[in-house]
């Protein structure tokens, strides 16, 4: 049977519907394997900073956002990216904010000013990623402190967009990133954002999301409860600073009482151990006004490690090996494993003040007390400077005249003589290869070819000793002038063409992250 002209015309229609009709294929997936392509990065959203790729947010919450972080990006002060997902499979979002981080290169390059924001909703996680250059305004016990007072109750609560507008809020007045606004301006904006309407649902909470607005409900009630939600903010923020100033302030008292008692004790001249403890009180003093909790680990953490280090070294004194060695070794140990850790009795003189004292009354028993005859069992006495001269051969003498070595000589009455040698651990005296004796040093340096941009340079180096006059020479390389298209060079990127100031930034790390 022929297909007549009005049936093909059907048939070429139904095709044609059918081929239009079919389902458009949903979104890929997110997941552990495929985040870092599946998300994409704000900058390659017209310039944005909010990427949400599961339409999380309100419409008009992302455009807030945006107009709010672009002021902030063209200030200089810092980059935030806002990332908004359902899920990124098994990751973790800690391990996702750094990858996704890194991967984007947010905030500028020389000032690492970025911070990412992540909010992972299957998993009720939050995360702050940070740049280095972000870590001294936003430490991690702020990002912690910022999420916990600002987003984690409105996302227990249900309410996504305000905890995100909280937390980018708290984070700007953190930064100080643009000029303060005055009440009146900040209302005004307020009314005509997605705040205004957030704020609306949060005095209503018995209407619906996109109900008519209630009567009553305008300008003069958003003032009140927008400045009764700055007024709690100022709260709790003093509230906070002042749980840490209690404590960081007696700590600095107590390290002053404590100093002053033990600045009274032998051993050491009062003023000098008062000095000491002056600068511990300048330290604990600026910790108390800081109420960083991060200055006080910063502390903290090495003194203990000071202390511990000292005292294990003190237990060891006490066992039996140790006890069984002579005196003459047991002084050169002990020089050896305190040698330039002389400062930790200004950073630590809590404890440290009164050890250092003890150790240099340790170090002079040890070297002063008198010795017993090795041969004939008399007591022995130590010759004067002048009278140990005849006795030191000359490379000895030279040693003492450069003072790489200290001699001491011992005496009986029988005129046996007992000899020791106390190395200075300062000295800049190398061992000559001819003598033997510590006693060579740097003469001149002598430049044969200078380094250019292109090639480095060579010179020779001239040591004489000054013991036995031998002289030797050796080759040092001088670096290769750098330029500055060496360190600029490679550091373009497949972004270049984006005006924004997040072009080649690098996380430090830093950050924190909360549960809701």
């Amino acid at each position: 049977m022929p297909i007549t002209r009005p049936v093909r015309f059907l048939w070429l229609l139904a095709l044609a519907l059918l081929v239009g009709c079919e389902p458009e294929q949903p979104a890929a997936r997110i997941t552990a394997a495929n985040y870092l392509t599946a998300i994409p990065d704000p900058k390659t959203l017209g310039e944005r900073y909010v990427s949400d790729p599961d339409a999380l947010l309100q419409p008009g919450t992302a455009d807030d956002l945006n107009a709010r972080l672009d002021s902030l990006d063209h200030s200089g002060r810092a980059h935030i990216d806002v990332v908004l997902v359902t899920s990124i499979g098994g990751e973790v979002p800690k391990t996702a904010a750094t990858a996704l981080f890194n991967q984007w290169k947010i905030g500028d390059k020389t000032k690492s000013n970025g911070l990412l924001m992540l909010l992972v909703m299957d998993q009720r996680r939050i995360e702050f990623e940070t740049g280095y250059g972000l870590e001294a305004d936003l430490p991690d016990i702020i990002c912690y402190r910022i999420q916990q007072e600002y987003m984690v109750p409105e996302m227990r609560a249900g309410r996504l967009d305000a905890a995100v507008l909280a937390g980018v809020a708290a984070l700007i007045r953190k930064l100080g990133g643009t000029a303060p606004l005055t009440l009146d301006q900040r209302i005004d904006s307020l009314n005509n954002s997605a705040d205004a309407r957030l704020l609306e649902r949060v005095s209503r909470p018995d209407e619906e999301p996109g109900s008519p607005p209630s009567q009553g409900y305008d300008a003069e009630t958003n003032r009140a409860t927008y400045a009764a939600g700055e007024a709690e903010a100022a709260r709790q923020t003093d509230a906070s600073g002042s749980r840490w100033g209690w404590p960081l302030g007696l700590a600095a008292g107590l390290s002053l009482v404590a100093g002053l008692v033990l600045a009274t004790s032998k051993g050491e001249k009062r003023s000098l151990r008062l000095g000491k403890i002056v600068v511990a009180g300048v330290v604990f003093g600026l910790l108390a006004l800081s109420f960083q909790s991060w200055l006080v680990l910063l502390y903290l953490v090495p003194l203990l490690l000071a202390h511990g280090y000292f005292l294990w070294r003190y237990a060891r004194t006490r066992q039996p090996e140790w006890q069984a060695r002579s005196r003459h070794e047991q002084y050169q140990t002990l020089a050896k494993i305190h040698h330039n850790l002389g400062f930790t009795a200004w950073l630590f003189p809590l404890g440290l003040s009164w050890y250092w004292p003890w150790h240099r009354r340790r170090l002079a028993l040890l070297r002063d007390a008198a010795y017993t005859c090795p041969t004939c069992g008399q007591p022995m006495r130590r010759l004067d400077p002048t009278a140990e001269i005849p006795h030191l051969k000359a490379g000895q003498q030279a040693e003492e005249k450069v003072e790489s070595v200290d001699y001491d000589v011992w005496q009986c009455r029988a005129s046996h003589l007992l000899e020791l040698a106390y190395p200075n651990l300062r000295t800049s005296m190398q061992e000559c290869p001819a003598c033997h004796y510590q006693t060579l040093e740097t003469t001149h340096r002598h430049t044969a070819k200078a380094a250019t941009t292109s090639s480095a340079g060579w010179g020779w180096e001239t040591f004489r000793c000054q013991a036995c006059k031998h002289e030797i020479k050796e080759k040092y390389t001088i670096p290769r002038i750098a330029t500055s298209s060496d360190s600029s060079s490679g550091g373009s990127s497949s972004l270049s063409s984006s005006s924004s100031s997040s072009s080649g930034g690098s996380s430090g790390g830093g950050g924190a992250g909360s549960s809701w």
